[in-house]
């Protein structure tokens, strides 16, 4: 079964790790696909640090195009880790790579904990970060459209559009995890609407 932590930003992070069970004995891989702009050796630095106390074992791919998706190599650590942390970044750059490849099939079928607007990929409906609208993403999941913050009148475009979907803009503090079912674990700075009204994640 999927199991899916989403955390708005790494200031959330910890608690993502204790949503998704991580514990010593486990092997972790982190994957940089997303960061490919920004710098994947920066962006798995940073979650190597932060996953440093819990002495497990990590792993890192970069995975930064279509060639590295389709690697057998990094899928095999993608396969072999109990837990696949996929860093922030370019949502749409990180759709093209994963989509149709045997990276994202892994990933379909692994742990995952992700970070940011990279978490927005996986849902059947995603949000172009270009201008708010509803576009296709992995799907991952269906009915609910995951998102991070963005300006208010982004926002409220893509509430109009998105009509009777469920649209959970995580702030930096909040994690969510599905697993089949949706549940809210930290909702500190987390927003739900429904067709532009304020709603609940289990509606």
């Amino acid at each position: 079964m999927l199991n899916i932590v989403f955390a708005g930003s790494l200031d959330a992070f910890e608690v993502a790790v204790m949503a998704a069970g991580l514990t010593p004995a486990m092997t972790v891989c982190v994957v940089a696909t997303a960061a490919a702009f920004r710098g994947p050796d920066e962006a798995i630095a940073q979650i190597q640090v932060l996953l440093a106390p819990s002495g497990v074992e990590v792993s890192a791919v970069s995975a930064i195009n279509r060639a590295g998706a389709d690697d057998p190599g990094v899928v095999a650590s993608v396969k072999m880790a109990d837990l696949v942390v996929v860093a922030d970044g370019a949502t749409l750059h990180a759709r093209s790579v994963w989509r149709h490849s045997a990276l994202g099939d892994a990933l379909g079928e692994a742990a995952l904990i992700c970070v940011g607007s990279t978490g927005s990929v996986l849902g059947e409906t995603m949000i172009d970060p270009r201008g708010g609208a509803p576009t296709t993403g992995l799907g991952f999941f269906e009915d609910v459209v995951v998102s991070v913050p963005v300006s208010a009148e982004q926002s409220q475009r893509s509430r109009q559009l998105l009509g009777d979907q469920l649209l959970v803009e995580l702030g930096p503090r909040s994690v969510v995890a599905y697993d089949g079912r949706w549940r809210v674990v930290a909702d500190d700075d987390i927003v739900v609407t429904r067709g532009g009204e304020p709603a609940n994640l289990s509606d």
